[in-house]
């Protein structure tokens, strides 16, 4: 009875051990294991909403700003626009003036349109420049004594003179090339606008840049004498030079000239000034303004080119 008492408790021992050791082998979890995976589980959705708050944030400061300069477009906009209506006042009392001086104004304004809003208005004569499309006439026939100033332009602004024959095949009707290719997709008419030059074969980015400042294709193709640069004043007859051209500026800072002969009353000029009559005038009578309106950093430019009766021949916004 002993000995079978023994063999039972051995054999006890064996199944209780044998059933730890299967606990143990499936499915046991080690104290405090199920508290770290919450934790885990807990750092993901933590993150998971922080990530999806950030990106949410994001887009309400990307939507405020674009409907803030949306707002301030706007406001440019309008302020710009406003700014062309107060040059018509400018404008038109040149009318009135015996002659026009000087070629460039930068209107003063007076109005404050508030906190971080700008406003500047700047009026250009475009009769102080040349007309390229004058070296063409109406019936079509090269006007030689325009293409000689034309010419001499190019020259004296240190750009190769052919490009006035490529400029002649571009505008005149005759399909005739004054230059090999030249007249290759010409367009056989006037220019609308200067910046119309960059497609002309010849005419660079430099080239265009360089003479763009000088042309124009607003007005009768008569020069203002009282606001010409000088290199359109040199421009005007092949016996111009730089040193008369200079006395003509010179004069009309004290004395602008109200008659186109009395160009002949600065010292040298007396012969050359009789050969400009026809040429020159002494008011003018189209006007390109630019109008710049900055709202806090967003820029707008409205820019336009209108003549005294107020009739708008150009305008842009940018």
């Amino acid at each position: 009875m002993k000995t079978q008492s023994t063999e039972h408790r051995a054999q006890s021992t064996d199944y209780r051990k044998q059933k730890t050791e299967n606990s143990l082998g499936s499915g046991f979890r080690v104290p405090g294991s199920e508290k770290g995976s919450a934790l885990v589980i807990t750092l993901l959705i933590v993150t998971l909403l922080i990530g999806l708050a950030v990106e949410f944030a994001y887009e309400v400061y990307v939507d405020s700003a674009s409907l803030s300069n949306w707002h301030n477009a706007q406001k440019a906009s309008l302020i710009a626009k406003s700014g062309q209506a107060l040059s018509y006042t400018y404008i038109k009392e040149t009318v009135h003036l015996p002659y026009t001086y000087p070629g460039e104004t930068n209107l003063r304004i007076e109005k404050d349109f508030g906190s971080d809003t700008v406003l500047t208005v700047k009026i250009e004569d475009e009769n102080s420049k040349f007309n390229i499309n004058s070296i063409i006439y109406s019936n079509g026939q090269t006007n030689d004594t325009a293409f000689s100033s034309l010419k001499k332009l190019l020259e004296y602004l240190n750009i190769n003179p052919d490009v006035a024959l490529s400029i002649a095949d571009w505008i005149d009707p005759d399909p005739e090339p004054r230059l090999s290719k030249s007249e290759d997709h010409a367009k056989n008419s006037s220019l609308w606008s200067v910046d119309e030059l960059k497609l002309i074969p010849g005419i660079d980015k430099k080239t265009y840049e360089a003479i763009s400042p000088y042309l124009t294709v607003y007005g009768s193709g008569k020069i203002n004498i009282n606001t010409a640069k000088l290199a359109i004043i040199v421009s005007l007859n092949n016996d111009m030079t730089e040193a008369l051209a200079k006395k003509i500026i010179d004069y009309r800072q004290s004395t602008p000239f109200d008659d186109p002969s009395y160009v002949q009353r600065v010292s040298g000029m007396e012969a050359i000034g009789t050969l400009l009559i026809g040429r020159i005038d002494v008011k003018s009578y189209n006007f390109r303004v630019i109008s710049n309106a900055t709202v806090s950093e967003i820029k707008r430019v409205v820019e336009s080119v209108m003549d005294t009766s107020m009739n708008v021949q150009y305008w842009r916004e940018s």
